[in-house]
């Protein structure tokens, strides 16, 4: 309504309707089957033209009026009114819309039809049985008039407006019920005034339900500004067994800025006291963002006793400049059970330990060099024991040719030589926990370097041969010495503070090549199939470091003459020295294959499965020199279906107790035989849904979820940040789901084998289903059953009823003891007009 005063001056000029009388003798009527007409701005100085259309018009010079009859509308820049009859009286500045008669009812009440409409682009229209307008002092009113204003309509006998912006509303209602003459549910008040698009104050108010008043508050103030905006977060009433009744999430959200906002909470309980949650928010958009929250805790919820308990959780992520990020995600409790016994998630109140990570990462683009440095935090919560790694620095320097290829220069055979460099440096520290046995007090550190050197060919076209040498060097802070103590007949070490490094390589060269293979099945939907085969021979060596040449090992004699190798380097963080030399011949034979799949015309190339093969022989053992041929299957055929399998098979036979092997292959005495299986186990895993077809029409027609009132997820309201229990994502899935039924069904079987006897076998299924049993009433069911052992781990049941501005959900988890009850409107603006029931489970933040 904010230019309906320009618009009503244009409109009701006595100077412009004069060109238009003259035209018709005064007192008369001019008329036809649509009259239009427009005034343009150079005629009256105005902002825009105005437009106007009615069937009839009729100007009385004496009666100093104009009256519009018949489908009238009239438009000026982004406001239109529509009405049956519009009159203007130009001695009173005022202009009156209102319907036409149209018929009676059973009382003789005369209906009206055309009534008002009063819409400004990018509002919602005004609807009345009568509007008024002065347009001198820009001033007027609706008669019993309906408007919408998100989040919902509101509705008053009488609607004046006192400013540009101002709405005074006699007897008037509020409600998000989209029935218009008998809502299930609005707030009245007698008086109200209505600021557009900032607030609405209201004095009394009264709820009513089904026309019954239920509450009643002397006033309220609501507000109407869209986006986020600071403001108080109305507390949740109920009742546990722990602390009784209780006003939880009560507290203010502060909209600081557009770069952060922060949420302070409070719960009162009536046996235990106060506990409080808050939660920091930050972003700014290609720079930063995070959030920090926490929990804090006077007394226990269950007992009351003074016992002060708390949670931090931070996460961050922030960009520095254009190649180097900085991230880091964490969570810190006051005690080992606080996860256990207030997470609201059932996933962390299983976890068995709480994980940080502080990470940074820098790049170069232009040498392709990377550097990484990282914090990590990890907190047993059954032993209290904390383990922690800092610093642990990485920097590598990717693969490159030794003699780089000049420009316009030819490309020669020692182009193919090139290098890489890494290095790592690391420290651990351990920190025992109250329930830690054995484990005392330490840090250690290292400083690895490794590089490598490589050189690539091809060989008779189809082979490719590479040849590297790896060399490695540790760096440690203190190390072992040994001590023979001839009592204990063992030796004993001694840490000595003091710089050593320990110097290791090796070589290898290997060789591969593809083979292809195509076979064509006819009369057939997969019409081809390719077979991909790359088998690869690589020869590895490197001496025993052991040697006490090396001086890396000290060796000693106890009392039997056995030789004892004591290790100066054991339990750095990088391993231990090598214990034996390599010389390994490794085989190995991967199989990809694929398939041309057509249908409907259509072709598609699709992955079937993949096939490999892997073993090795040791030139250095003296029996046994074949390893065991490892075999595995992936299926590659569909994301819904996983097929994986594995095989280990011996090309030696077994001894007379059937689990020693003995140096004779398996076709020695036997003649041909295939090698000897040792173990297998396969594992499927596949999930499927199952739903009837979806009807066009009706997917025209289904709705997003209810996201009046958010923006970016934020509540209008400020709703709390923290996680809340009656939000439940599945119910809330289930309140938007329309089909008629679901199923969605998850299958993981597992079975070992091996030699002789050893069986060991896994089902388990994860089932959702999902029944629309109405219009209205919907039921959602989830398990967890492990078939093998005949066990259900976890039930939930949960039942929707749509009650049209209302909703009621009903949650049971009879695994925890739990369920709750809640009847709430559906307006996200009023998700906090609701009653809630609950039993069992615990107190949830």
């Amino acid at each position: 309504m904010k230019l309906l005063a320009v618009f009503l001056v244009l409109l009701g000029s006595p100077g412009l309707w004069a060109q238009e009388a003259s035209l018709t003798p005064p007192d008369t009527a001019r008329s036809d089957t649509l009259l239009t007409d427009e005034i343009s701005a150079e005629d009256s100085g105005l902002e825009g033209p105005v437009k106007y259309w009615a069937e009839s018009i009729y100007f009385s010079v004496p009666n100093q009026t104009t009256t519009l009859l018949g489908n009238v509308k009239i438009e000026y820049q982004n406001i239109t009114l529509t009405a049956g009859k519009v009159v203007i009286e130009w001695d009173k500045n005022r202009l009156i819309a209102e319907g036409v008669p149209d018929s009676t009812d059973s009382l003789g009440n005369v209906i009206y039809k055309d009534l008002p409409v009063l819409t400004e682009k990018g509002n919602e229209p005004i609807r009345g049985q009568r509007l008024e307008y002065n347009f001198k002092n820009q001033r007027g009113k609706i008669l019993v008039a309906r408007t919408k204003m998100e989040p919902g309509y509101y509705q008053g006998q009488l609607i004046k407006k006192v400013g540009k912006k101002t709405l005074l509303i006699r007897d008037g209602y509020f409600t998000t019920c989209e029935l218009s003459d008998h809502p299930h549910f609005y707030f009245k008040s007698q008086k109200m005034r209505v600021i557009v698009n900032k607030r609405a104050v209201a004095k009394p108010i009264v709820l009513y339900i089904a026309d019954v008043p239920i509450a009643a508050v002397p006033f309220g103030v609501f507000p109407l500004e869209r986006g986020r905006r600071s403001g108080f977060i109305l507390p949740k009433y109920g009742e546990s067994r722990f602390g009784g009744r209780y006003l939880r999430q009560f507290g203010f959200y502060w909209a600081a800025s557009d770069y952060w906002d922060a949420t302070l909470l409070a719960d009162f309980y009536e046996r235990t006291g106060m506990a409080f949650q808050g939660e920091l928010r930050y972003k700014k958009r290609y720079s930063f963002d995070g959030n920090v929250n926490g929990v804090f805790m006077p007394r226990d919820i269950a007992t009351g006793r003074p016992l002060r308990r708390w949670r931090i959780s931070f996460a961050h992520s922030q960009r520095l400049g254009q190649t180097a990020t900085l991230s880091g995600r964490g969570t810190f409790v006051s005690d080992r059970t606080f996860q256990q016994q207030y997470s609201p998630d059932i996933r962390q109140r299983l976890n068995q330990s709480l994980t940080t990570n502080i990470n940074f990462r820098k790049s170069w683009p232009t040498s392709k060099n990377s550097l990484s440095a990282s914090l990590t935090r990890v907190q047993n919560l059954q032993t209290g024991q904390i383990d922690y790694e800092f610093p642990n620095v990485v920097f590598s320097m990717p693969s490159r040719s030794l003699f780089p290829v000049r420009k316009g220069a030819r490309r020669r055979w020692y182009n193919e030589i090139r290098y890489s460099y890494r290095t790592n440096l690391k420290s651990k520290g351990v920190i025992p926990g109250e329930e830690s046995v054995g484990v005392q007090r330490s840090v250690k550190s290292a400083w690895v370097h490794t590089g490598n050197i490589s050189f690539s060919s091809r060989v008779l076209r189809y082979f490719s041969v590479q040849q590297s040498a790896r060399f490695q060097e540790l760096w440690v802070p203190e190390y072992l010495e040994y001590r023979w103590v001839d009592s204990l007949n063992a030796a004993v070490p001694d840490t000595v503070k003091a710089f050593r490094a320990r110097h290791t390589f090796s070589f290898n060269m290997g060789a591969r090549t593809k083979i292809y293979g195509i076979w064509n099945i006819p009369l057939s939907p997969l019409r081809v199939i390719r077979h991909t085969m790359e088998p690869s021979v690589s020869f590895s060596l490197s001496p025993d470091f052991t040697n006490p040449a090396y001086g890396y090992v000290q060796v000693f004699r106890d009392s039997t003459g056995r030789v004892i190798k004591k290790d100066r380097f054991a339990g750095n963080l990088f391993g231990g020295t090598t214990g034996s030399a390599v010389r390994n011949v490794n085989i190995s034979v991967n199989n990809l294959f694929q398939g041309k799949w057509i249908r409907h015309k259509e072709e598609k190339k699709i992955d079937l499965f993949r096939v490999s093969l892997r073993t090795s022989y040791n030139f250095l053992r003296d029996s046994l020199k074949w390893s065991d041929i490892n075999a595995s299957l992936n299926s590659l055929l569909s994301r819904r279906l996983k097929i994986n399998a594995s095989a280990t098979y011996s090309l030696y036979q077994a001894g007379a107790d059937g689990r020693r092997t003995v140096d004779r292959y398996v076709w020695e005495g036997k003649g041909f035989a295939l090698p000897r299986l040792l173990r297998w186990n396969v594992s499927v895993s596949t999930e499927f849904q199952l739903r009837p077809p979806e009807d066009k029409d009706e997917k025209k027609k289904d709705v997003a979820p209810d996201t009046a009132g958010v923006i970016g997820g934020v509540p209008l309201g400020g709703g709390p940040l923290v996680t809340d229990i009656t939000r439940d994502p599945e119910l809330e899935a289930l309140a938007r789901f329309k089909l008629p039924w679901q199923l969605n069904v998850r299958l993981d079987y597992r079975y070992s084998w091996s030699a002789p006897r050893f069986l060991n076998r896994s089902l388990d299924a994860q089932i959702e289903a999902r029944v629309q049993l109405t219009r209205n009433w919907r039921v959602n069911y989830n398990a967890q059953v492990d078939f093998i052992n005949k066990t259900l781990s976890y039930q939930r049941f949960a039942i929707y009823r749509d009650l049209h501005c209302w909703e009621m959900s009903f949650s049971w988890q009879p695994t925890f003891g739990f369920y709750q009850l809640e009847i709430r409107v559906k307006a996200s603006a009023l998700r906090d007009l609701k009653i809630t029931k609950t039993a069992g489970g615990r107190a949830v933040f």
